[in-house]
């Protein structure tokens, strides 16, 4: 594995997940940012299937609008035990590139969850996001929340909702909510992008909308309705055990809750091209108490690599952690000082910290000598 000089960086993007769409805009707005005299870029797509591709044909974002051209693509794979990416011909394995460094670039399930961080570790590939454990606590909502309350960060009253309960008596699930006190919000669990999220005013609307986040995941959380002021984010990231935090934005949308049409169909250039107060206008206690709370919930779960939090800032002046995106879209790169962290110098900071991390693991004991198996054998003979 290469640890210094030209390297071979995957960026895996796409995937099985309702954010497909707007993780290809990530990974190739990323691709296409790359200093190419440092890094051999592999492109590796996850088509909606779950089939894995890679080519240069993935590089020009033109190519998706028009449909990929899948003769140009060679099917891929990573084996478990191995940092190689093989080419899938029949049935067979070849090797085609020995993969020193992943950007993973997928949001949503099977990617922002965790699922693609055990796929990379199992290969021995260092990686740019957050790890297994805090990939997965932060895509859960309901855990999430949980575990933000646990360090004394402020977020909105709710709970969750598990569809089995909804089965078995929809009439006891709805009269719990209606005693919650409406209005709510409710929203699937394990979605982004604000896809199946409704705001409930009246108790006829409750099932309709819990009907339709169950279309999304199975645990649905519902929470408190808050009268929003502003949405106020910010980023943060580690370099070299040093939390960089990025200015604050307030992205301006037309609706109660910034929806999906307004983070992406009306901004095909993704995330970073919606129309944005930066930085947020709130005060100095407010902009420190924002960076406080997510200092804690980055250091407390152990994250790494560009986080981005998304607060809540209502109109009595109260702040609400409301999700944090462990994968941000367009990597938050438009949050950061352009004149210390240009897009591509970030890059470079979140490949070079992830082969450090890496390295930095390989150090930990991860097995032991014993000779249990051995005495089991004599056992089991007796």
């Amino acid at each position: 594995m290469c640890f210094g000089g030209f390297m071979k960086v995957a960026v895996v993007f796409g995937g099985e997940s309702c954010e497909h769409d707007v993780s290809i805009i990530t990974g190739v707005q990323l691709i296409n940012k790359f200093n190419n005299y440092l890094y051999d870029i592999v492109p590796v797509y996850i088509s909606k299937d779950g089939v894995w591709y890679t080519g240069e044909e993935l590089n020009d974002l033109d190519n998706y609008s028009v449909g990929l051209n899948y003769k140009k693509l060679k099917k891929c794979s990573l084996v478990a035990g191995s940092n190689i990416l093989y080419i899938i011909k029949g049935k067979k394995l070849v090797p085609y590139n020995e993969i020193d460094a992943a950007i993973p670039c997928m949001h949503g399930v099977r990617g922002e969850d965790g699922a693609l961080a055990g796929v990379l570790e199992l290969s021995h590939i260092p990686y740019t996001s957050c790890s297994i454990c805090s990939s997965s606590v932060s895509m859960d909502k309901g855990v999430f929340k949980t575990f933000a309350k646990g360090l004394g960060v402020s977020v909105i009253d709710g709970y969750v909702v598990d569809n089995n309960e909804f089965l078995i008596d929809e009439s006891r699930v709805v009269d719990g909510i209606s005693n919650f006190g409406l209005p709510v919000i409710i929203k699937p669990c394990r979605q982004g992008s604000s896809i199946g999220i409704e705001v409930v005013k009246n108790v006829a609307d409750v099932k309709n909308a819990l009907s339709m986040a169950f279309q999304y995941d199975n645990r649905v959380l519902v929470e408190k309705y808050v009268d929003v002021d502003k949405e106020v984010n910010l980023a943060l990231f580690d370099n070299k055990g040093e939390l960089v935090v990025s200015l604050t934005e307030t992205p301006l949308g037309s609706d109660e809750i910034l929806s999906f049409d307004n983070k992406y169909r009306k901004n095909a250039g993704g995330f970073e091209t919606i129309k944005r107060i930066m930085p947020a206008s709130i005060s100095e206690d407010a902009n420190y108490e924002l960076s406080d709370m997510a200092t804690k919930v980055y250091r407390g779960l152990d994250m790494f690599g560009v986080v981005r939090f998304d607060f809540i800032l209502d109109r009595s002046g109260m702040l609400y952690l409301n999700e944090v995106n462990t994968i941000p879209g367009s990597m938050a790169n438009y949050l950061f000082d352009k004149s210390q962290y240009p897009y591509p110098k970030l890059i470079e900071l979140m490949i070079s910290n992830a082969v450090k991390r890496f390295e930095r693991d390989l150090g930990i004991k991860k097995t032991i000598d014993t000779d249990i198996v051995g005495s089991g054998i004599d056992f089991l003979k007796k």
